[in-house]
Parts: C-alpha cells; structure tokens; sequence
C-alpha cells in the first residue's frame, strides 16, 4: 500500500488505499504474532535457545515491530485527510471530513514511504541470514 499511496493520483484511489491498509491490518497482526509463536515453539524444538543468533533475531523482530509501528502511526495523517477514523494525538479515535485535494497530497508527501520500506526489507534479511546460517 505504501508504494501505491505516492502514485496514486485520485483522491478516491488514496481513500481506497488508506481504507484497504486499515481493513488488513489485524490480519498483518495475527499473522504476526503466528511467526513470532512459531519461532519461539521451534526454538524449543531445535535447542537453540542457547545460540545466540536466536536471541538477536527475536530482538531483531521485536525492535522492527517497534520502529515500524511507529513510523507507520505517521499514516493516520493520510487516513484522517481522507475522512477515514484515526488516531488522534491523545491517543482517541477521530472522524473529520475529508480534506482538501491538496491536504491530501501533502499528507502522503508526509508518510515516511522510503524508510518504512527500507527498515522492513533490511530487517527481513538479516533475520533471513540469522536463520538459514544461524552464525553464532
């Protein structure tokens, strides 16, 4: 969604992409809670709990859940330029109407696309060579 947002051109086309992100995201949660379970479970089962690689890909999954999330709270400003509920700063959910045409293109000027996407891509493949080669 995030790549899409800046190429979107239409107003209704990033309320489409806002609403999809917002729709999707317990399951994005769910699933990640499942791979965090799973890991630990197979932590378990492989005895690995002494290496210290899966020490620092569970901080690793930890600390990218972090920053992530909060970058991406950033987003909530393009939801809200919408017209779709968001976060507010004192943390209740709110409904405006829909800004102008230009407030919400500064909105998407505004999410922090590039370094979500870099911290993500980073972050999987260190846990992807943290796992296969487990080093240490």
């Amino acid at each position: 969604m995030a790549l899409r947002l800046r190429s979107e051109k239409t107003t209704d086309g990033i309320r489409s992409l806002a609403e999809l992100s917002k729709q999707t995201t317990g399951v994005m949660y769910t699933f990640l809670v499942l791979i965090v379970i799973s890991g630990v479970f197979l932590g378990f089962q492989g005895r690995w709990w002494g290496r210290a690689w899966i020490w620092t890909a569970l901080v690793a999954v930890i600390l990218t859940i972090g920053v992530m999330s909060a970058l991406g709270g950033r987003f909530n400003a393009v939801r809200g330029a919408v017209g779709l509920p968001a976060w507010d700063r004192r943390g209740k959910i709110t409904t405006a109407a829909p800004g102008s045409p230009e407030e919400i293109r500064l909105a998407v000027k505004a999410a922090p696309v590039g370094v979500i996407t870099a911290i993500g891509v980073v972050a999987l493949a260190l846990l992807l060579w943290l796992m296969i080669l487990k080093p240490f």
